[in-house]
């Protein structure tokens, strides 16, 4: 029973260690009990058939305009950036952010719905970016 308990700290050490170089992690922490905001975290699940380190995801409603720095500032790290323009504003997308040193790839994904509504994800895991947009965008 103690190794257990100690494994499941561990995740979830780890899975806070890894995203420090990232600003999502402290908007995920500045932002997770605002008004209007819901936050799911998962550790080492199963989500559609993938299996993920880390699956965190904020929805929100009225921080929109105050979420975007964080976003921006990791755009700057980004590997592979994939985003939907519309009206000239940015609705959403994606960053595929530099693996971790265990070869762990890891996302950012977003989507801006307007009037400060939104939400943003995080995600590690072995899937590659044509694993993100079925895992996020494949009807089943």
């Amino acid at each position: 029973m103690r190794i257990i308990c100690i494994s499941w700290l561990l995740a979830g050490f780890l899975s806070v260690s890894a995203q420090n170089d990232l600003q999502v992690g402290a908007a995920f922490e500045r932002f997770e009990r605002e008004k209007g905001c819901k936050m799911v975290v998962l550790n080492n699940t199963v989500l559609r058939g993938y299996k993920l380190q880390v699956y965190k995801a904020l929805t929100y409603k009225y921080i929109g305009n105050r979420i975007k720095p964080y976003l921006q500032a990791d755009r700057k790290k980004a590997k592979k950036i994939r985003e939907i323009v519309e009206n000239g504003k940015v609705s959403s997308g994606y960053y595929m952010l530099p693996p971790l040193s265990t070869g762990i790839n890891r996302y950012i994904l977003f989507t801006d719905g307007g009037y400060g509504r939104g939400a943003l994800i995080y995600i590690e895991g072995a899937l590659g970016p044509d694993d993100v947009l079925k895992l996020c965008y494949s009807k089943r």
